[in-house]
């Protein structure tokens, strides 16, 4: 079963500019479409090549590992 779920997605200036060249192709090309719209598909192409359990299960290790580190930043400061 599929579920819809809302993202936000935040891109450095140079990954946005990538985004918006694209735009400008297919806006010369005649087609009309916005970098959120380019974006959106692009994740939607990468969920179809790879497993959603396995990208959801890299995600996860990563927020556990940040918050380790993030944890950790925080006992060293105690200690200071």
């Amino acid at each position: 079963m599929s579920k819809p779920t809302t993202v936000a997605v935040t891109l450095d200036s140079e990954s946005y500019a990538v985004f918006q060249e694209a735009v400008a192709l297919t806006e010369a090309a005649g087609a009309k479409v916005s970098v959120a719209h380019l974006v959106q598909h692009h994740l939607q192409d990468e969920i179809r090549r790879q497993s959603p359990r396995k990208i959801a299960q890299r995600f996860l290790r990563s927020v556990v590992r940040q918050i380790k580190v993030a944890s950790s930043g925080e006992a060293s400061s105690r200690k200071a």
